[in-house]
């Protein structure tokens, strides 16, 4: 029952990150756009439903580090290739991956994508461990 709630948890939580970042991005656009930014034939049901998505393919992974025989980086690795794999099957389905823009735009997209991606889960990372540090440090002065 625990596993299933922290997969519920990591899921929810991955799900708000990529609506925020979502959010986030449409801000920029609709910036860069002067107040143009459009969003017709349901791409915006389409990109949210696209976000839940990629929060499933980022969060339920996360049950990988409760197991015990899998070792850390194999975990990490696993998560990490599933949720990318997930996120670029969304993105290249609801445009978040400007094909029509050239190569090299694509190209960084798909790396800053990647770089946020590191960035979210070493913030996560850096969390988890500072506070396993503070459980055996109170366990230790008991």
């Amino acid at each position: 029952m625990k596993l299933f709630k922290d997969i519920i948890r990591s899921t929810v939580i991955s799900i708000a990150v990529s609506m925020c970042i979502f959010v986030v991005v449409g801000m920029i656009f609709d910036q860069m756009g002067n107040g143009t930014f459009t969003l017709d034939n349901y791409k915006f049901t389409k990109m949210v439903l696209a976000c839940v998505v990629t929060g499933l393919g980022f969060g339920v992974p996360t049950f990988l580090y409760n197991m015990e025989t899998v070792p850390m980086p194999f975990a990490s690795v696993i998560h990490l290739g599933i949720g990318f794999t997930v996120y670029f099957l969304v993105a290249s389905r609801v445009g978040w991956i400007p094909k029509q823009a050239g190569t090299f735009a694509c190209i960084l997209t798909i790396a800053g994508m990647v770089v946020v991606g590191l960035i979210i889960w070493i913030c996560f990372f850096k969390y988890n461990k500072k506070l396993a540090e503070r459980m055996n440090e109170a366990l230790e002065g008991k």
